[in-house]
């Protein structure tokens, strides 16, 4: 594939955030707390969407995409019935190939109005089954006028190990001792790089 081979210049600065972590560490929720931050800062400027878990009488039944103004909500996996045709699948939940490509990509469109930073949460095993999805992905690591925000699992995933490895990235690790100072650590450098390509 292309974008497997893409390298990035070495001289290129720190621009793009990824965010990693444990799962249930706080990862999404920082995210939340950084968008808020950055939302009242930079009114406009930012799009893209954030997971929440769906639950029915207190067990999880999947995962919800919703755009961070909330307009856009739509399924990313569900606990399917036995029997039900099923698709890819992460543990005992079926992801939505057609939903991710409906609803989560027009989400990541980087050249609408004044969009400079957009957020994605997550790029992990689900997401990735969509070629659509991480073709997009790459393109906007590569656009010079957007700042992305990203969380990621601290697990190894080849096409997440490479992002890792971008000399354009910085990289915050989640962990229960430090999750409560981050949200300014994050916003802050969000806001330094903003500064230097606005």
């Amino acid at each position: 594939k292309q974008w497997y081979q893409r390298r990035v210049r070495a001289t290129d600065m720190e621009k793009h955030l990824l965010i990693t972590g444990v799962p249930g560490v706080g990862k999404t929720t920082l995210c939340k707390h950084v968008i808020n931050v950055l939302e009242k800062r930079y009114q406009g400027k930012l799009k893209g969407f954030y997971t929440e878990e769906v639950r029915k009488h207190s067990s999880r039944i999947g995962f919800d995409i919703v755009s961070i103004d909330k307009t856009v909500r739509a399924p990313l996996a569900r606990v399917l019935p036995e029997g039900i045709a099923k698709g890819p699948s992460v543990s005992k939940y079926t992801v939505d190939l057609n939903s991710i490509e409906q609803n989560a990509l027009p989400l990541l469109k980087e050249n609408e109005g004044d969009v400079r930073v957009i957020i994605i949460d997550e790029i992990g095993k689900m997401e990735l089954f969509s070629q659509r999805f991480k073709s997009q992905v790459m393109h906007l690591f590569e656009c010079n006028s957007i700042c992305l925000v990203c969380t990621v699992p601290v697990y190894s995933i080849t096409f997440v190990d490479l992002l890792k490895r971008r000399d354009d990235v910085k990289i915050i690790e989640v962990t229960k001792d430090n999750r409560n100072n981050l949200v300014n650590v994050a916003s802050e450098f969000i806001s330094s790089r903003l500064e230097v390509n606005l």
